[in-house]
């Protein structure tokens, strides 16, 4: 019986992903391939890149795979810019970014055109069959879109497993990647639907795509294009299950850990003497409007765990200025709302005005801020116990501007089912955590805040007691 040979895998070739740079860059010793690259972002920004930076592109164009983490406001979006001007523009070179919401997509484009390079963000309602021909043609040098779009369109199957978009693929960015594991997390336990839970403390969490966790069969198909992993907290079990998840080779990865807190923010934790729901703790924070008008105060994002109580928080805010008129105005120079199920309109012009400086207060869920670059938030209030890596990411968001920041954190003092004391924690127990053990732990640790979010992101899932 003749035996049917099995067809050879084919080897991946590591300089495939170099040749599409520059020779004169490419073919430079690592010293002067990295001094090449300070040089130049210095020319296009006007400013130093940062050392990560410099060495996330460095290894990119050595053909590796590069997983980042870096703290909120670092600068890792510059990062694949930086890597796409060392391609050849006769190439029409396009980097694909993988984005957890649409309307981070929708900032990036708009962040990309300020700079002359084209992009498009692709939705349910941008990608048709003529978009899809101009992605293919290399009309656009950046394309943000979903991991729905990038896993279940079928429009987008012809597109990206074309020949003539392989060929042009420079880079691909998955933006967010912590989101992979806490998806991952979400529906391995349905804790999604468990309020109680360290996932279900914050709900727009929900919206972050559960299709986050199966981007790995797709992932393969890129052959030789490196990987960009982005994050600005992933702790290392999370790591290690990403890796698992995207099926990545250790041999040609390199981990970039940056600083995840950042120091010159301010942590304070406030134990809760009102229900989370009453949100009646916010009472102690502001003054009437007749003793600090609303463009004197400080601006501020308060996140609450639930859509629901966003607006509770907006009454609590109008009791506090004595302001009734305000409460949960559309057009309030005070403080208005944003959260998943805003409307698309309402969502673009909350985003603008607060920007823009009309209004100085934002009741949010976690939906608001994430890959924002707001120079402008000096505060984050967070409501209720969290999950530690998602309150850090979210407490990051202010101080982007090398100002000092400060953010409060409100905890309840018990939980139902949870830990509310030393005592309920094994003192002789030295693995990791689960979400809800960290979680409660922040609650209560006598350990500085920043120290033990440090510990918790970088060296184990452990919140410190």
């Amino acid at each position: 019986m003749t035996q049917v040979p099995r067809p050879q895998a084919r080897e991946k070739d590591i300089s495939q992903s170099v040749v599409r740079i520059f020779k004169k860059v490419s073919e430079k010793n690592d010293s002067n391939l990295r001094k090449e690259l300070a040089v130049r972002s210095l020319q296009c920004y006007k400013n130093p890149a940062k050392p990560l930076q410099i060495e996330a592109v460095f290894n990119l164009v050595r053909g590796k795979n590069v997983f980042l983490l870096a703290g909120t406001g670092y600068g890792k979006s510059r990062i694949p810019e930086m890597y796409h001007k060392l391609i050849p523009k006769t190439i029409g070179a396009v980097i694909i970014v993988l984005n957890p919401l649409d309307t981070l997509g929708d900032n990036q484009v708009l962040e990309k055109n300020a700079t002359g390079m084209t992009a498009i963000n692709l939705t349910k309602l941008t990608f048709n069959s003529n978009e899809a021909a101009k992605i293919r043609q290399g009309a656009y040098q950046f394309v943000y879109l979903s991991p729905e779009i990038f896993l279940n369109s079928k429009m987008w199957d012809t597109v990206y497993f074309s020949r003539s978009f392989q060929d042009r693929l420079a880079l691909v960015v998955v933006d967010e990647a912590h989101m992979i594991y806490q998806w991952g997390i979400v529906e391995s336990t349905k804790a999604k639907q468990v309020q109680s839970s360290a996932p279900g403390k914050h709900e727009d969490r929900g919206v972050f795509r559960p299709s986050y966790g199966k981007l790995g069969i797709h992932l393969l198909a890129r052959e030789s294009v490196p990987l960009l992993l982005m994050s600005a907290t992933c702790r290392p079990v999370a790591v290690r299950e990403i890796k698992k998840s995207l099926k990545l080779d250790t041999s040609n990865l390199v981990m970039l850990d940056g600083e995840l807190t950042q120091p010159e923010i301010r942590i304070i934790r406030v134990t809760m003497r009102c229900s989370l729901g009453s949100a009646n703790d916010l009472l102690s924070i502001y003054p009437p409007e007749t003793q600090t008008p609303d463009n004197l105060l400080v601006p501020t994002l308060i996140y609450s765990g639930s859509r629901q109580r966003t607006g509770r928080v907006l009454d609590v805010l109008a009791q506090a200025r004595q302001s009734p008129e305000l409460v949960r105005s559309a057009t309030s120079t005070f403080a208005r709302r944003f959260h998943s199920c805003t409307g698309e309109s309402d969502k673009i012009k909350a985003v603008q005005d607060f920007a823009d400086g009309i209004f100085p207060v934002c009741s949010c869920t976690m939906a608001l801020g994430m890959g924002q670059n707001w120079s402008r938030v000096q505060s984050v209030v967070h409501m209720g116990r969290g999950e530690p890596s998602a309150v850090c990411q979210m407490i990051g968001r202010c101080g982007q501007d090398g100002r000092p920041g400060l953010a409060v954190l409100f905890v309840e003092k018990t939980r139902k089912n949870g830990k509310n004391k030393l005592a309920d924690f094994d003192a002789s127990a030295s693995d990791e955590q689960n979400e809800d053990d960290c979680m409660d732990a922040l609650a209560i640790t006598p350990v500085c805040l920043r120290i033990a979010l440090a510990i918790d992101n970088k060296l184990y899932t452990f919140v410190h007691l």
